[in-house]
């Protein structure tokens, strides 16, 4: 009889033709090689389903599993990679991010060695869409918690990572980055489909209820950015506000985060909607019901940050001046520049 891979590799793929052997080479080549790997396709037409079938052909370690009709859902797709998946570990390597060699090594020792660990997961180099290295999302550490703490490794108890870190951001930024033990996701019933872009976000807290969290920075996970991923592609409506409303309220009601960091919480949500304001489609087949989702998320935010009032004006200032600055070709430049003199108030480049 077969003994059970330690670790399934997940790799749930929609129209990432272009970067996906990349991805595959780099979980082939990981140095920690007790694994298998389950390849989902939902339905792509961009010719990935020719590269996944090649990699099944030669490596009989990679199993392709594709859907015939679009499921809708990143969750989804999760979720059938967890039942399908026969190993104690769940590595959800997205189809357009790469790996380091040793970025299953490191984290199945963290596993190993901390049984009360349910998420494991390392420092993430953001990479554009050619693969040029960007930055190290360490800058975003630095700018929304002002802290040095992901410059050491650390372990800390789920309950208190959910009141002191996730109320205010998702401190895992990208799945290809993580390490999950199977028996606390089954447990909590896999990730919810209904969710769009922060579906993640919520899935970890729910996680962390249930076990600890291990840190490791080395930099092992390479996160790509460009237009196609989900997080682009949400913050053209206002919904996506609504599900950061969802996360803060139930960590708020059903955990106890210390009230300065609750404020906080929602003082962020309401200047992140500000600014998405001048950034969301207001095309006519859309603005109705765009009107309707912000109409619903002004009234909540004057509750609960009144200041949002002058918020909005100033983005609209601001996005103009962006606008300007794009036009000439000084935005980079001067981003780039205020970074390195103000390093924890403006970012080289936002996700």
């Amino acid at each position: 009889m077969q003994a059970l891979p330690t670790v399934s590799v997940i790799v749930p793929n929609f129209m990432h033709a272009a970067y996906l052997e990349a991805r595959l080479a780099s979980i082939a080549s990981q140095s920690y090689q007790d694994f298998e790997v389950i390849m989902l396709d939902d339905a792509s037409t961009d010719g990935s389903l020719a590269i996944l079938e090649s990699w099944a052909t030669k490596d009989e370690r990679f199993r392709l599993v594709p859907n015939e009709v679009n499921s809708g859902s990143t969750f989804k797709q999760w979720n059938k990679g967890a039942e399908l998946a026969r190993g104690k570990f769940l590595w959800i390597a997205e189809s357009d991010d790469v790996a380091e060699p040793d970025l299953l090594k490191d984290l199945v020792e963290v596993m190993l060695d901390q049984p009360e660990v349910v998420i494991a997961y390392a420092q993430s180099l953001l990479i554009d869409d050619k693969g040029k290295a960007l930055h190290s999302f360490d800058v975003h550490y630095q700018y929304l918690f002002k802290s040095n703490r992901w410059h050491q490794a650390h372990s800390s108890r789920g309950l208190d990572e959910i009141e002191q870190y996730f109320m205010l951001h998702n401190v895992v930024p990208n799945a290809s980055g993580a390490l999950l033990r199977a028996a606390t996701y089954h447990s909590i019933g896999g990730a919810d489909p209904t969710w769009k872009l922060n579906g993640d976000w919520m899935f970890y807290v729910r996680m962390l209820e249930r076990g600890d969290i291990a840190y490791l920075p080395q930099t092992l996970n390479h996160f790509r950015l460009h237009d196609q991923t989900q997080r682009q592609k949400a913050n053209v409506t206002g919904h996506v506000y609504q599900e950061l409303l969802a996360i803060a309220d139930y960590i708020a009601q059903t955990h106890q985060p210390p009230e300065a960091i609750k404020r906080k919480a929602y003082r962020n949500i309401a200047t992140w909607w500000t600014h998405s304001l001048y950034r969301q489609s207001w095309a006519k087949s859309e603005r109705k019901m765009n009107l309707q989702v912000n109409a619903k998320l002004f009234s909540r935010f004057l509750k609960i940050y009144p200041l949002v009032l002058l918020h909005i004006p100033y983005e609209g200032l601001v996005r103009l001046l962006v606008r300007a600055l794009e036009i000439t070709g000084l935005k980079q430049p001067l981003r780039h520049v205020l970074h390195q003199v103000f390093p924890n108030r403006f970012m080289p480049r936002a996700t």
